[in-house]
């Protein structure tokens, strides 16, 4: 502890205790906590003293979210809390001829793109009036603006009710989390005659955690492992969606407004989180996971099916049910099977699985416990629902849902939106005009989305699977179904191999002025917005390999722009750019490398940490042409065994090298005749660490009490710096590893 005077900190409180507090005195004492609070220990324990409330009200105090990188923002949940009385979203109250109406505020104009594009909502007239609410998969993600579930229930709506008006008001916001209770309470102002929410994708529990959360999740973490956090965040996660749905029953019923839920349901057949290793288990049972976790996925290979169950149990027993790895394996058993309600189980856990974990980018999603909860507590209170997990599984004949109704995790197809609001507008006529129409005698008279709105949601599909790390298979699906639609896109999909290729920034590329000029403004909104600019292999092969359908030949073009743009032969490549790492298809691992939008926003590390036992990196090289590769590295725990790292190129054994806890450099020069034209794979592979058991979430607390991102999980190493150059003058027949120069690791 800090002294000051010659007398330390704990004495000089023993001493002052029993006297009189004096200004003075307190004036004293206050220099010495100020002192004492700005050193990094005084500020881990003002940190702890809010945590227990001794500081006032600890979850006043709650921690701020970590900054977003780019794809979590995108979906990370936004406030949509009205700073002004009576503001209703992005809308604000305005009065003529003595009633009033709304407009959309200036003050808000960077949050429009989020919301549908209504500058005006008119008073309540004779028209009878359905206020709709809700998130991205409620806004028509990919879709939207050229069209929108809201489009598709007004069309039904009006056709059934002809001679009779009515009217959707569309207030569904991207990026909607819990904060869709203080939407829907505004809301009211709209005079509706129902309200319908459509939400659930964004509500987590209690991570990342507020201050008053941490000492349970310290005490759970130390006890229990992850399981206990994660049990502990369902928990939570019931309580909050308990209480969203008594205050919005208590508001819509003092108004005698009828409400309308819909539950949410998740791409349960095609998503798949990626695969990351275990979080830290007891001693031990990291590696045991790990060995288990292999030979699974051989024994799934090699369709020895009970070997695969078998081990994929032990992995779940394991992790506690933290990880998707073992829910994954059983699931597959259970289909091969032809056990598709097993399957389903199993699937549905493995979307569960993540509800703990704030140190990387989840996937949006209705986790069982949101989906349980929503429909106990609104069919409690007397509210109608749609049921999605139901309606789907009756429309599919019990077959698991899937990209027929889903464009990736949560959002849906045009084909989902409009069984949804078809099951939407019978729930409609029921509580209105007391008519009972089903679903299915509704659906067919939904608007359709057009032939190039088909293509150009489809496009977008494919390159937000892509982004989001999902199979070949599925991002391929999306791109050959989007030049089945419309031809137009093929000439979209030939600019954006030029967009993604170049080094220009990409609102600087003339290619992006290209698209923008041939796409609607679906295209523009999505791609132009939020795309980042990458080396993107696996989706640019599948564009190539869709417009072959079309008989466009774009392979050579793709070939042409790497060569001039990112070949060796002209400059040397920072491996570690998120251009290049992202290739690596590693997500928890290039976290730290994404492009973020707030620049002020500092990393809460500047290099490379490797999660899994190998990590992949890509250059664009020359056949017969050399490589140097220079690596700074150092591995993060003590080795169990041998500590070498070895080295592979496109999947050949290269070298190998004894590696230390201390940061190394070394220059490795690859022979040209390893080396092939176009992307190379360099991947490299750690000693298996000595695992720390529940140690390891030591510094948990310090970080979640700091705001910063925790780490859950353990690190097999750690890359300062990794560059690829030309080596034509050192060639060598043989691969050639040469340390450089070492230092200390501290």
């Amino acid at each position: 502890m800090t002294k000051k005077s010659g007398i330390s900190f704990t004495r000089y409180c023993e001493e002052t205790t029993d006297m009189e507090r004096t200004p003075e005195l307190l004036k004293s004492l206050a220099t010495v906590l100020a002192e004492t609070a700005v050193t990094k220990e005084g500020s881990q324990m003002v940190n702890l003293l809010r945590s227990t409330g001794f500081l006032g009200n600890p979850s006043a105090a709650g921690l701020q979210d970590s900054s977003p990188d780019d794809l979590g923002e995108r979906n990370r949940p936004s406030s949509s809390k009205t700073p002004f009385p009576g503001r209703i979203g992005i809308w604000e109250p305005k009065q003529e001829n003595g009633k009033t109406y709304f407009v959309r505020s200036k003050d808000l104009i960077k949050d429009w793109n989020y919301w549908s594009n209504i500058g005006r909502i008119e008073p309540k007239g004779k028209d009878l009036r359905v206020v709709y609410m809700g998130e991205s998969v409620a806004r028509g993600y990919l879709y939207d603006p050229q069209y929108t579930p809201a489009m598709a229930l007004e069309g039904i709506l009006k056709r059934q009710l002809q001679g009779h008006g009515i009217e959707v008001i569309d207030l569904a916001r991207t990026n909607l989390g819990m904060d869709v209770r203080e939407l829907a309470i505004a809301a009211l102002q709209l005079e509706p005659d129902i309200a319908i929410i459509f939400s659930g994708n964004n509500w987590r529990g209690c991570f990342p955690p507020a201050s008053s959360d941490i000492p349970c999740l310290d005490a759970l973490l130390r006890t229990e492992g992850m399981s206990g956090p994660k049990r502990y965040a369902e928990e939570q996660l019931a309580q909050t969606i308990k209480s969203q749905v008594h205050d919005l029953a208590t508001a819509y019923r003092s108004r005698n407004v009828p409400l309308l839920w819909i539950i949410p349901e998740f791409n349960l057949g095609d998503w798949r989180d990626p695969v990351l290793n275990a979080p830290y288990l007891p001693a031990g049972a990291n590696m045991e996971w790990l060995n288990k976790h292999e030979a699974a996925e051989s024994a799934l290979q090699a369709g020895d099916l009970t070997r695969a169950w078998d081990l994929a149990q032990a992995m779940v027993c394991l992790d506690g049910g933290t990880t998707v790895a073992g829910f994954y394996i059983l699931a597959e058993c259970s289909r091969r099977k032809n056990d598709l309600k097993l399957a389903r189980h199993y699937l549905e856990l493995a979307r569960d699985s993540v509800t703990w974990d704030s140190s990387k980018n989840a996937s949006p999603r209705p986790y069982s416990v949101t989906q349980k909860t929503l429909r106990e507590e609104a069919e409690k209170y007397g509210h109608q629902i749609v049921d999605l997990p139901a309606l789907f599984t009756d429309h599919l004949n019990g077959e698991i849902p899937d990209r027929r109704l889903f464009v990736d995790y949560c959002h849906l197809t045009e084909e989902g939106i409009r069984i949804a609001m078809a099951a939407t507008a019978s729930c409609v006529l029921s509580e209105l005009k007391k008519t009972a129409v089903p679903w299915q005698a509704l659906k067919e008279s939904a608007p359709s989305a057009s032939a190039q709105v088909q293509a150009e949601a489809s496009f977008l599909a494919a390159i937000h699977n892509a982004h989001w790390w999902q199979s070949y298979e599925l991002v391929y699906h999306y791109c050959s179904r989007s030049v089945e639609f419309s031809p137009h896109i093929a000439n979209i999909m030939k600019f954006f191999i030029d967009l993604q290729t170049r080094r220009t920034p990409m609102l600087m590329c003339k290619a992006a002025e290209q698209i923008s000029e041939l796409g609607s403004p679906l295209i523009r909104h999505y791609l132009l917005r939020y795309n980042n600019q990458q080396l993107d292999p696996l989706l640019l092969n599948a564009v190539i390999q869709a417009l072959k359908k079309r008989r466009i030949e774009a392979e050579e073009q793709l070939n042409q722009f790497r060569r001039e743009e990112h070949s060796l032969a002209s400059m040397s490549t920072d491996l570690l750019d998120y251009y290049y790492c992202s290739a690596g298809y590693q997500p928890q691992d290039v976290v730290w490398a994404l492009p973020r939008r707030d620049k002020s926003v500092k990393r809460e590390f500047n290099y490379f940490k490797a999660f899994l036992p190998e990590s992949r990196f890509a250059f664009v090289g020359e056949a017969d042409r050399a490589v140097g590769l220079e690596l700074t590295c150092r591995a993060r725990h003590q080795s169990l065994r041998d500590s070498t790292i070895s080295i592979e190129l496109n999947g050949e054994f290269l070298l190998q090298h004894v590696i230390g806890r201390e940061w190394n450099t070394w220059e490795i020069i690859v022979p040209g005749n390893r080396v092939k034209n176009g992307i190379n794979t360099i991947s490299v592979r750690w000693p298996a660490p000595e695992f720390p058991g529940l140690e390891g979430y030591d510094g948990v607390m310090g970080d979640l009490l700091e705001g910063k991102i925790p780490e859950f999980y353990c690190c097999f190493g750690e890359i300062f710096a990794f560059r690829a150059f030309d080596a034509r003058a050192d060639a060598t027949p043989e691969p050639v590893m040469q340390e450089t120069y070492a230092v200390d690791s501290n």
